[in-house]
């Protein structure tokens, strides 16, 4: 087998071609339960700070049935957020999520086999021992990493040649290479669907390190698939893998927006479902250049189709993710636009920046850099009903919107769907509740272990970070 997984941290990228490469009170929060309340629209700036003239949950002058809150980053990573790293044991408290290519042949030596997953369920069992959750990407060819080939030995391939070095790229334009990639996405997806040690997949296979491009190479029928067949595989990754916000989300390279992807076509057909999108050269110079491909119409028009879900990336290589300087104020790597700044534009949750993560750079800026990204969610009301129910107020204090369901939960039950909420906007959650006059608010997820040390926080002030719990005391401080 290749040694995909565990990945060598010496994956590099070429700058040749082109640039390599998301009552009164009661009557205010019965309307706010029926709609979602835009303060500031999806296009918002960093995370706003904690005003001042609010009121703590347990001092308020709001009345005896309303409590009050104030914003306050926790010392965590949310979960499906921040700094990404391969397999790593260090720096685990400030990661959630870590990062493995899938090579075919790992799975299939040959495309006649049955498939063996023993090294991909290796890497889940030991990710999840740390803590996180895993990004996969399956890959077919890739310098920079093990083997750099991981063709099953019966597929049918053309010698692909990089920076010196040759490759086995699949021959596209045959039958039997597009059965054994479509078997192995089917296979691929009714064994993973359900993993809740997974945060996202990659929809990999096409172009060096599945990233789809040939860096400037040509674009032909044998070295690159059809745009009818790169939607072939789409629909069998999300088909395979769900499509609601509570199925594991699929993502695919931006590139698949330029001339010679699928997204790049007249085919709108897919422009409606579940796809994330995924930026292989963050924070390089010019990135938001209005004449750079990114702001094209095709790669603009699926930013804001797609926006909501779940948009993801990596720190271009040379002078950022190698020396890990992303994670460095003004976490610019030298070329203007802050990672922060960055996010917010794009609705960044998360961005592979591994070498940050091998101990050159500090814990507290390892944090202080991936709270840069991704949603938050403060609440900033609690009213009690006059059913005894809880009306809570939850903003989305955060750059992006969260990729999966979030509910809003009480002892007595859960109500609510915060993966519709735009960052800088505000719902309103009835939640079930009994009469005791303290009450205890917490988050969770479908995608997300109950058992799992990472936790949806709160972020507010008054939350208990470490239980990840809000409390509510009614009735006078």
């Amino acid at each position: 087998m290749g040694a995909t997984l565990p990945v060598v941290n010496s994956r590099y990228h070429s700058d040749i071609g082109h640039p390599y490469i998301t009552v009164g009170l009661l009557l205010l929060a019965l309307v706010a339960a029926s709609c979602s309340c835009s303060r500031r629209g999806e296009d918002m700036g960093p995370p706003r700070d904690a005003g001042a003239d609010m009121d703590t949950g347990t001092n308020s002058d709001a009345g005896t049935d309303t409590r009050r809150f104030t914003f306050q980053d926790h010392g965590f990573v949310n979960p499906f957020t921040g700094g990404v790293a391969w397999e790593t044991s260090q720096n685990a408290d400030v990661l959630a999520m870590e990062w493995a290519f899938v090579g075919l042949s790992d799975v299939y030596p040959t495309c006649s086999a049955a498939p063996d997953w023993t090294v991909v369920d290796t890497f889940l069992a030991n990710v999840a021992g740390r803590g996180h959750q895993a990004i996969l990407r399956p890959v077919v060819f890739g310098p920079g990493y093990g083997a750099g080939s991981f063709a099953p030995s019966d597929l049918a391939t053309s010698s692909f040649s990089y920076e010196g070095d040759t490759y086995d790229n699949p021959r596209w334009d045959l039958a039997s290479v597009q059965a054994c990639i479509l078997q192995f996405i089917d296979a691929f997806a009714a064994r993973y669907k359900d993993d809740q040690r997974l945060a996202y997949i990659q929809m990999g296979l096409v172009g060096l390190w599945g990233e789809h491009h040939l860096d400037g190479r040509p674009y032909t029928a044998s070295s690159f698939p059809s745009n009818a067949f790169q939607k072939t595989m789409i629909s069998h990754y999300l088909d395979g893998f769900g499509d609601t916000s509570a199925d594991l989300l699929c993502s695919l390279s931006l590139d698949a927006a330029q001339s010679h992807g699928f997204f790049g076509s007249a085919d709108a057909s897919l422009d409606a479902e579940r796809v994330g999108f995924f930026d292989d050269t963050l924070l390089e110079a010019n990135h938001n250049s209005p004449s750079g491909w990114r702001q094209e119409a095709a790669p603009a028009r699926q930013l804001s189709l797609h926006r909501r879900h779940g948009w993801g990336g990596e720190a271009f290589w040379s002078g950022c993710n190698s020396n890990g300087s992303w994670a460095l104020p003004p976490h610019d790597c030298g070329n203007g636009e802050s990672l922060g700044t960055q996010a917010a534009r794009l609705g960044l949750n998360y961005m592979l920046g591994s070498n940050a993560y091998d101990g050159r750079v500090a814990r507290a800026a390892l944090l202080t850099a991936s709270q840069l990204m991704g949603y938050k969610f403060t609440v900033t009301t609690v009213t009690r009903l006059g059913t005894g129910d809880l009306a809570v107020t939850i903003e989305n204090t955060g750059v992006a919107f969260c990729p999966y369901a979030v509910e809003v939960c009480t002892q007595q039950g859960c109500a609510g769907d915060l993966s519709t909420l735009a960052p800088g906007t505000s719902t309103v959650v009835t939640l079930p509740a009994s009469s005791s006059s303290t009450q205890v608010l917490s988050l969770a997820s479908p995608r997300l272990l109950p058992t799992s040390a990472q936790k949806l926080r709160f972020s507010n002030a008054e939350a208990d970070a470490g239980a990840a719990t809000l409390t509510i005391t009614f009735g006078g401080a």
